[in-house]
């Protein structure tokens, strides 16, 4: 069987995994006579990228889908990459070049937001920093995370103090 040398495999969807999900409150807008706690969830996916000529050759050798598969999920050393969004109160933000890190004294995550995210849309964006409308760094010790939300736009423009509360995922 000949494999047409198509897009699809290298266009295809990465396996995704849920590595974060953070709830908890932005207090703010720094400044204001009138803080409020602005209820916050933030969602962080692992994609897991794929080499295409790896996949082409496990094909090639004549192994069925579940074999490949498996061997793909097998590797020892995979390579992900992060996305994810942030909810503020009802409104959704896309979270952007995404750093989640880990060091002895806790872990960090540090992201840009972009453009509001309609809810039907998907996680993509332009990459363009004029995109960018804000961002986000926590640091987590203990199952808590405190840090600074920064919004230059939008109904909640300001700076924040953030407080979320931990669920991190042990897989990353």
């Amino acid at each position: 069987m000949t494999i047409p040398k198509t897009q699809v495999v290298g266009q295809s969807f990465a396996p995704a995994r849920t590595i974060s999900v953070m709830r908890g409150f932005a207090q703010g807008p720094a400044g204001s006579f009138f803080k409020s706690n602005h209820p916050i969830m933030v969602e962080i996916e692992g994609l897991r990228l794929l080499n295409p000529s790896q996949i082409e050759d496990l094909l090639h050798s004549r192994r069925c889908l579940e074999e490949v598969k498996m061997l793909i999920e097998e590797e020892a050393d995979p390579t992900y990459i992060c996305r994810g969004n942030i909810r503020i109160e009802n409104s959704y933000y896309r979270l952007v070049n995404v750093d989640l890190s880990r060091q002895e004294s806790g872990r960090t995550l540090k992201a840009d937001l972009a453009d509001p995210l309609d809810r039907d849309e998907g996680l993509l964006y332009t990459d363009a920093e004029d995109d960018f409308i804000g961002q986000i760094e926590v640091k987590e010790v203990g199952g808590t995370a405190n840090g600074r939300l920064f919004l230059s736009r939008g109904i909640y423009s300001g700076r924040y103090a953030v407080r979320l509360e931990d669920s991190w995922e042990a897989r990353y």
